[in-house]
C-alpha cells in the first residue's frame, strides 16, 4: 500500500542503517528504532509532549532523542537512513507539513519534514497520526489482508485513518477521518467549543477521565473507567453514554464508507471488550451489515509501525513492501 507518491533516494548501502518512527502526541512522544535489513525493532523511548513549548523547541527535542536512540542501539550517526513521524491533525502528507495540530500549542503550517531533513539530514516521512496507524495495521497488525478498512482512534483526540481500495485516503483539505467532528445531535449545532469537535468532547480521554473523577472521586484512565464500569454503577452511566456516541460514530462511518471493519486503537480502545461489546450490541440493531469491529493488535504502538513503514518507504518503497519485514 502506499503511503505516499515521492520516493527519496540514498546511497547508504551498509547492514547498519537503521530508520526512526515517531509518534507525536497529545501527552507523549514515542520513538522506535528499526534495523533496514532485518526489520527487527530495536529499542524504545517516550517522552511526555510539552504542552507549552511551541513547535521550534519540541522539534529540537525530538530531533535530540532521535541521535540518542540511534547511538543507544550501538549504531553511528550515519547509519540513520529515514525518520518517519505522526502527529495529530490535520497534515499534508506530500508536503510534509503540518496544517494543524490539534492539541499541540502553535503547530499550525509548520514544515515539519523540512525542519527535520534539515537537521538530520535523511528522507522524513509526515503524516497524520490515524492515517500511520492505519499503515501500521495494515503492514503488521490485523488488517494485513484488508483493502478497505478504517483505523478509529480514540484517545486525547479522536480521529479516523481511511483506507479505501488499498490507499490512504486524505481529502481535498487534508482533513478527511476528522470523525472528532461529528455532530451528535441538533441541540449541539453552533456550540463554542474552542476548536474541538463535538464527538471529541463527548468521548475524548480528558472528558471520560474528568466525569469518572466525579463520579467516583478517583483519578483513573478513560480505559480504567469503561472496565471499571462492569463492576462500579457510579461509572456505569458515563461507559453507557460512551458506548452509544462512539456507536453512532461507527454508524455513521459505515453508512458512508462500508468498510469491511473498523479497527478500534489509542488509549481509550484499551477498555477492550468491555467496550466494544457495548459498541456492537448498539451497532448490529441499527446496520443488518455492519463492518467488524476489532481491537488494534498492535495497540499504542500502531503509530509506531506505521512510521517505521512510512520511514522505509521514503528511503526505498520495494524495500517497505518485502514481505520478510513484516
Amino acid at each position: 500500500m502506499s503511503s505516499g507518491d515521492q520516493k527519496v533516494g540514498d546511497d547508504h548501502s551498509t547492514d547498519d542503517r537503521v530508520v526512526v518512527g515517531v509518534d507525536v502526541g497529545g501527552t507523549k512522544t514515542a520513538l522506535m528504532v528499526n534495523d533496514v535489513t532485518s526489520g527487527e525493532d530495536l529499542a524504545h523511548d517516550r517522552f511526555p509532549t510539552p504542552k507549552d513549548a511551541g513547535p521550534e523547541a519540541m522539534i529540537g527535542d525530538l530531533a535530540t532523542a532521535i541521535r540518542r536512540l540511534v547511538e543507544q542501539v550501538g549504531r553511528d550517526p550515519e547509519d540513520l537512513a529515514a525518520i518517519g513521524v505522526a502527529v495529530p491533525g490535520q497534515v499534508d502528507a506530500l508536503a510534509g507539513r503540518v496544517v494543524a495540530a490539534g492539541n499541540l500549542q502553535g503547530w499550525t503550517d509548520i514544515p515539519l519534514r523540512d525542519i527535520l531533513c534539515r537537521d538530520l539530514g535523511v528522507p522524513v516521512f509526515v503524516e497524520q497520526d490515524a492515517n500511520v496507524a492505519a499503515l501500521g495495521e495494515r503492514w503488521r497488525g490485523c488488517a494485513k489482508e484488508m483493502n478497505n478498512f478504517v483505523f478509529l482512534a480514540l484517545g486525547t483526540g479522536i480521529g479516523a485513518g481511511i483506507v479505501i481500495n488499498g490507499r490512504l485516503h486524505r481529502g481535498f483539505h487534508h482533513a478527511a477521518g476528522e470523525v472528532g467532528n461529528f455532530i451528535l445531535g441538533r441541540e449541539y449545532l453552533g456550540q463554542s467549543r474552542e476548536g474541538h469537535g463535538n464527538l471529541e468532547l463527548l468521548v475524548g480521554g480528558p472528558e471520560i477521565r474528568n466525569q469518572a473523577k466525579r463520579a467516583s472521586g478517583e483519578e483513573m484512565a478513560a480505559a480504567e473507567a469503561l472496565h471499571r464500569a462492569e463492576e462500579d454503577e457510579r461509572l456505569a452511566m458515563i461507559a453507557e453514554d460512551v458506548a452509544d456516541h462512539v456507536a453512532i460514530a461507527v454508524i455513521n462511518i459505515a453508512a458512508l464508507l462500508d468498510p469491511e471493519a473498523i479497527v478500534f486503537g489509542g488509549g481509550t480502545s484499551s477498555a477492550g471488550e468491555d467496550l466494544l461489546d457495548r459498541v456492537r450490541a448498539r451497532v448490529e440493531r441499527e446496520l443488518s451489515t455492519g463492518p467488524a469491529l476489532i481491537h488494534s493488535v498492535l495497540e499504542e504502538d500502531a503509530q509506531l509501525h506505521g512510521a517505521v513503514f512510512g520511514a522505509l518507504w521514503e528511503l526505498d518503497p520495494d524495500l517497505a513492501l518485502r514481505e520478510e519485514l513484516r
